[in-house]
């Protein structure tokens, strides 16, 4: 499999091309917020964002982000065709305190562990 980027590119899974090229109601991800910035819009597992539409001359793009709200971008700024791969990562239950620790701990979160399963020393109040 090839995946191509540029302007020129055909609208295939896996290219990147300028979101001015890509047709309306294409699912994208990896979307630009500024051209040449990497991508900054729906890259998690599982993600994707929608073209809406856009304007007359192409200089604007209305895409749908993957909460809902609905954003102007430039027209060259680019995005990848497709949806990113991992959905339903979060489907799976969590069976230990321990794995929330750890899921909350980059964050500095709180661990959400009910007192009845704790040691009595351990319980915050």
């Amino acid at each position: 499999q090839y995946i191509y980027c540029g302007t020129k590119a055909r609208l295939a899974v896996g290219n990147v091309l300028p979101v001015n090229r890509i047709p309306e109601g294409t699912i994208v991800c990896n979307v630009e917020q500024y051209p040449g910035d990497n991508g900054q819009f729906a890259r998690a597992s599982g993600t994707y964002a929608l073209i809406i539409g856009h304007s007359e001359d192409g200089a604007k793009t209305r895409i749908k982000m993957p909460s809902g709200i609905k954003r102007t971008i430039k027209g060259n700024s680019r995005a990848m065709i497709g949806i990113i791969a991992g959905g339903g990562r979060n489907e799976k239950p969590i069976c230990k305190g321990g794995k929330v620790h750890h899921m909350r701990r980059p964050k500095r979160k709180k661990n959400m562990l009910c007192g009845v399963a704790m040691n009595p020393v351990e319980h915050p109040h």
